[in-house]
């Protein structure tokens, strides 16, 4: 295999786009849906956070198994990743539609309509664990050894996604907003997730397929065979001390971000009751994101992954503190740290998938076994976490300091708000900072050696 994969600008697109798209069809859900059930579903704070804690829990399980199952997965028509590329094409379109339909005409009981939405909740989220994994598949088998060609798809899919951001903070609430008048307030979440899922369906069928198809082909019988087994897998996760690393700094900034994602619509809805503004924001901070998406590349080139981590944690740390401490009264002083902490995501983007390939490359290199596709899986877990921890702690926390659907809103509520909103998340990611900068050690260049080396193993191994 060559160092340079020979990977074309279009092709970079084609494996690009539809993941960034994606975003604007299951953002909705995990951006609206706690606000969802409690505002329109009438399911209550604590109900929906107990449901969301079992069913987050039961989507850990699944992501933990999601890397075992793509390897001892069969397909005699397509790859190893690309089978489930496409599979979960369609349970990301229905997943997220499903949490977003109005059921209050034809579901009765607000228990059911919490299973319900549960049930969609879980089918978006389960395939999530395997489509994140094949999607870093699918960028080693289009990138090879090629460090430069992993940075490039790796930073071209986020700039596209800073791209998409824009339009879809731009466009996302007036369409809520427009079809909501058509169809009804509550129906219009479903109609705007509709729209953008045709779009998605509609990029993933004739650009990401055929890319896929052409660099992921489909595995021998023998090769299924002889992946590693299940339980050589784990150990090999948890003998690989940079991949511990890893998961624990990935785990704390996202529970951190997923307290803050959710509760932005709370604030602008229900604290300040702006909710209108909350699209300005949106669109503001999707510009600003896609600014520092083509910067980010330049930059995390020159600080390395290391010190991609180091910046974006410190940024966000200040972001968050501020929010806590200015924030409630001070609408612009919002827009400013919510579009530093989407800075911080931009530069931490660069290297998404490339963090967990390098961890998966030191493991194999020091192990002698490949198990690539699981340190890809373990990619999954901390963001699982996040959502488990999260989500509940927004359900709970929502509940501990007194919140209820069409609630007067006192200033001691906005005071206890904002803890949670901005508090929390900023010593979330004062952890992840410590462990970024006393507990990382993987260089740009061990990183390189570690893939180089496996390539020539592999090549060895298949000429005897």
């Amino acid at each position: 295999m060559e160092k340079r994969s020979g990977v074309t600008n279009s092709e970079t697109l084609a494996y690009a786009l539809p993941g960034a798209v994606s975003a604007m069809v299951h953002g909705p859900a995990m951006q609206y849906g706690m606000m969802f059930m409690t505002d329109y579903l009438g399911i209550g704070a604590a109900a929906m956070g107990t449901a969301m804690l079992v069913a987050k829990l039961l989507d850990y399980v699944v992501s933990i198994f999601a890397g075992s199952i793509i390897e001892k997965t069969p397909s005699k028509k397509h790859g190893k990743y690309a089978l489930w590329m496409r599979l979960t094409t369609y349970s990301l379109f229905f997943g997220a539609l499903m949490q977003l339909v109005n059921t209050t005409g034809f579901i009765s009981s607000p228990l059911v309509r919490l299973l319900f939405v549960s049930i969609f909740y879980c089918m978006l989220h389960f395939g999530m664990n395997f489509r994140a994994t094949s999607q870093g598949g699918i960028l080693q088998k289009m990138a090879g050894t090629s460090m430069e060609d992993r940075k490039r798809l790796n930073a071209r899919q986020a700039q596209i996604g800073a791209a998409v951001t824009i339009i879809s903070g731009a466009t996302t609430i007036p369409l809520i907003q427009y079809f909501g008048k058509q169809f009804g307030e509550a129906n219009g979440y479903a109609v705007m997730v509709l729209t953008f899922g045709i779009i998605f369906l509609g990029l993933s069928w004739f650009f990401l397929f055929p890319v896929m198809k052409k660099y992921d082909l489909p595995r021998e019988q023998a090769e299924v065979k002889n992946a590693p087994k299940v339980g050589e897998m784990f150990k090999s996760i948890i003998m690989n001390k940079q991949m511990v690393v890893m998961f624990l700094l990935t785990t704390a900034t996202t529970v951190g971000g997923q307290i803050y994602s959710p509760l932005l619509a709370y604030y602008f809805r229900v604290v300040t009751g702006q909710f209108s503004v909350m699209a300005l924001l949106l669109t503001i901070r999707g510009i600003v994101a896609f600014l520092f998406s083509l910067v980010a590349p330049s930059i995390a080139r020159k600080v390395g992954k290391k010190g991609a981590l180091v910046l974006g944690s410190v940024l966000s740390v200040f972001s968050f503190l501020g929010m806590w401490l200015v924030g409630l009264n001070n609408l612009w002083a919002m827009v400013v740290f919510a579009c530093l902490i989407q800075g911080a995501l931009s530069i931490n983007a660069c290297f998404r998938y490339n963090y967990f390939l390098d961890c998966g490359e030191y493991g194999y290199y020091t192990t002698g076994q490949d198990n690539r596709t699981m340190a890809l899986t373990v990619m999954n877990w901390p963001i699982k976490i996040g959502f488990i921890a999260g989500g509940s702690a927004v359900g709970y926390g929502l509940a501990l300091i007194g919140y209820s659907a069409g609630m007067e809103v006192t200033s001691v509520f906005a005071s206890k708000f904002m803890m949670l909103f901005g508090l929390f998340p900023a010593v979330l990611y004062a952890i992840t900072l410590i462990f970024a900068v006393f507990a990382y050690k993987l260089t740009d260049e061990q990183a390189e050696f570690y893939a180089e080396e496996n390539n020539k193993r592999e090549a060895a191994l298949k000429l005897t």
